[in-house]
């Protein structure tokens, strides 16, 4: 059944000598990734067929056969050579990531982009036509190659881009000199920095794409193109200013100024690399090609790159955890209460095409409406998930539904008698996710607590991270269901272990207790923040506790602070009296400055900078002994996919390794003796064999 629609796209494609069937077999060729045919008129078709893969990727193994294949084709030229891809998904994807965390070394990937390089040359040097016809995702590597040919052409769902700035990288297969040697160099250069991608259609007008038809169009078109009678327009008259060193150095400028702006470059070196880059050589792009392999190279091995690298995989893992089978996906969902998390994942739900019947008020019917409205401008998407919509108050929907999802804001004893009269009617196999936390306490109202799960958003928007809480109790079946809704809703799914705080408030939680604590000694709020966005964080401690709600953190620090295993240290008095006041921010309010009075901003000593960061350590460490998370990666990937880790440092646990176990140990030892048992090093550090002084900042605030 979900084979279906890939085999119909497969069949309307236009293959040339290959028919759809024997794609759907293994290669019958020399090589694993590649199929090579040549038709009555004397024309190879290459088709791009990666090898037990859904999508092709340019690894070292298919750019080897690749060249294999070129010089098999070298040695009997055909009339001209037509590059396709046999994947319904798309074009390329760009490079395989697994091959660059195999470079250890600049030296040995110099010499990897040299022979890839030299592979590129190759194909633009083929005598005969050369034409790459388009189709879905055509990324990365996977342009660059494109751009290798004479001619492109492109169904109307292609998506052409350069997305290695996202992984810390620029371009590294030419694509630095050949784009903007071919459409507008500003225009190049803004995909390049931003990594976002053209549609077919704006991809033709800019002149990276030929020419863009219909599938069952493009037969008639390849023929034109080969036989030379599809017009080309190759005239790039945008770019000839840039030639020109003093325009670029000006237009170099203004992107530095967007870059930084952005970005840190301090802590994300690839945009000024490419910047300089293109300022320098631009006007040279033979040479531009040369040095491109030398500033990719020095991109790969910094610890930038590595880091966003692993984090590609550590979302990709977590996209896997939360893929939905066809045969098990939820349709339906019963919306009881109005919290707005509630709220969120309701909208979410029909927007994403599951029915929700929303029980209660008109106001939570009212909210969900303004939810959807908000998140899409597409007026077709917009009226299909309200159509998914029930105003269901008597809760009829219960009935049905996959999924009770409990939203409730009431008191503990209302919360478990409503979730209590309601199971009775739901279904054998159906989930009762809540929103509370922990959810430990309605395990009792419910007849079967084997179903119920608890949920957190990290950021209740579509791509978010969902903390999934598990007690002792919950069924494995009812987790894997809750990970594959929260896969339908377009989110990450983060399975934890349901204790006060679950994962990231937990871990986060003596982070902000320590920028109260700085606060209650008189340091201004502004910097205790500031030392934070310094280190590359988002956001500081502080606004990050207003976000939260000070009652919330309060009540937070006051249940782990009964803890028997490493309880946090007492919630500090200035928090109390802000949530007695009813003040929702202990942020000072801002004074007016004469023009010439304005001070320097205050900044945290090495000493107190450490204080903040070791606090973040050492809870991170803790939750991983305490087994809140699976593994290391997973708490890494949490704390940086949720926007609370400067993803440059790869996480917390990450960071840590990279410091040293043994310095960070040392150093809350220090801490400890001088300011209390809350900076005891936890039983989960393992230490490692360097040594340094005790007393010694890391300075790594």
């Amino acid at each position: 059944m979900t084979q279906a629609p890939d085999t119909l796209t497969l069949r309307e494609r236009e293959l040339g000598p290959f028919n759809h069937l024997e794609l759907q077999q293994p290669a019958q060729s020399p090589w694993q990734h590649w199929r090579l045919r040549r038709d009555e008129r004397d024309v190879a078709w290459l088709l791009f067929d990666h090898a037990d893969s859904s999508a092709n990727l340019l690894s070292s193994v298919a750019l080897i056969e690749l060249g294999d294949v070129l010089a098999s084709l070298r040695r009997d030229m055909p009339t001209a050579l037509v590059i396709r891809s046999a994947k319904p998904s798309g074009f390329c994807m760009g490079a395989d990531l697994k091959d660059f965390r195999q470079l250890d070394n600049e030296a040995d990937a110099v010499r990897q982009l040299v022979d890839a390089h030299l592979l590129a040359q190759q194909l633009i040097d083929l005598p005969c036509p050369t034409l790459a016809v388009l189709h879905g995702e055509t990324l990365g590597g996977g342009l660059e190659l494109a751009l290798c040919c004479d001619m492109r052409l492109a169904t109307p769902d292609t998506r052409t881009g350069l997305p290695e700035i996202l992984v810390g990288l620029h371009p590294g297969l030419g694509a630095t000199a050949r784009l903007p040697d071919l459409i507008d160099p500003l225009l190049a250069m803004r995909m390049m920095l931003t990594g976002k991608a053209l549609q077919a259609e704006q991809a033709h007008k800019a002149g990276l794409i030929d020419h863009v038809a219909a599938e069952h169009q493009l037969r008639p078109l390849i023929d034109d193109a080969l036989a030379g009678r599809l017009p080309l327009h190759r005239r790039n008259l945008k770019g000839r200013p840039f030639r020109l060193d003093w325009v670029r150095r000006l237009a170099a400028a203004n992107m530095r100024r967007q870059a930084s702006a952005k970005a840190d470059p301090r802590h994300y070196p690839a945009a000024e690399a490419l910047i300089e880059l293109w300022q320098r050589h631009g006007g040279k792009p033979d040479l531009l090609l040369h040095r491109e392999i030398y500033s990719f190279a020095r991109l790969i091995n910094s610890p930038t790159s590595r880091h966003l690298i692993q984090l590609f995989f550590q979302r990709q893992r977590l996209k896997d955890l939360a893929v939905a089978k066809e045969n098990r996906r939820l349709t339906h969902l019963h919306l009881l209460g109005d919290s707005e998390d509630g709220i969120q994942l309701a909208a979410l739900a029909a927007l994403a095409g599951l029915r929700v019947s929303v029980g209660g008020s008109t106001a939570g019917m009212t909210a969900c409406i303004k939810q959807i409205s908000q998140r899409t401008r597409n007026e077709e998407q917009r009226q299909h998930a309200l159509d998914a919509l029930i105003f269901d108050p008597e809760h009829h929907g219960v009935a049905v539904a996959d999924a009770l999802i409990d939203a409730q804001q009431t008191a503990l004893e209302q919360r478990r008698e409503q979730l209590q009269k309601l199971e009775s009617r739901l279904r054998a196999q159906a989930l009762v996710l809540s929103f509370a936390e922990p959810v430990e306490p309605l395990r009792a109202a419910l007849g079967d607590a084997g179903r119920l799960l608890g949920l957190r958003f990290a950021a209740p928007s579509y791509g978010a991270l969902v903390e999934i809480a598990a007690h002792s109790t919950s069924r494995n079946i009812s987790q894997q269901q809750a990970r594959q809704l929260v896969g339908q809703l377009g989110c990450l799914a983060l399975p934890v272990s349901s204790q006060p705080g679950l994962l990231l408030r937990r871990v986060l939680a003596p982070w902000l207790l320590e920028a109260m604590l700085l606060l209650e000694e008189g340091i201004s709020a502004d910097a205790i923040d500031q030392a934070a966005l310094a280190f590359g964080c988002s956001r500081g401690p502080l606004a990050i506790a207003e976000s939260w709600g000070l009652g919330d953190c309060l009540a937070l620090f006051e249940r782990l602070h009964n803890e028997r295993d490493t309880p946090l240290a007492e919630p500090p008095l200035i928090l109390r009296n802000a949530v007695e006041q009813g003040r929702t921010s202990l942020h000072a309010k801002k004074r007016s400055h004469w023009k010439g009075n304005k001070g320097r901003a205050a900044k945290l000593n090495a000493e107190q900078a450490d204080r903040l960061l070791l606090s973040l350590l050492n809870s991170a460490v803790r939750a991983c002994r305490q087994g809140i998370v699976s593994d290391a990666d997973m708490l890494d990937a949490a704390l940086v996919l949720a926007g609370y880790f400067p993803p440059f440092r790869g996480g917390p646990l990450c960071h840590a390794r990279e410091t040293g176990h043994a310095a960070i140990m040392q150093r809350l030892q220090s801490l400890s003796t001088d300011l209390g048992p809350r900076f005891a090093p936890d039983p989960g550090w393992q230490p490692v064999t360097e040594e340094t002084d005790a007393g010694q900042p890391l300075q790594a605030g």
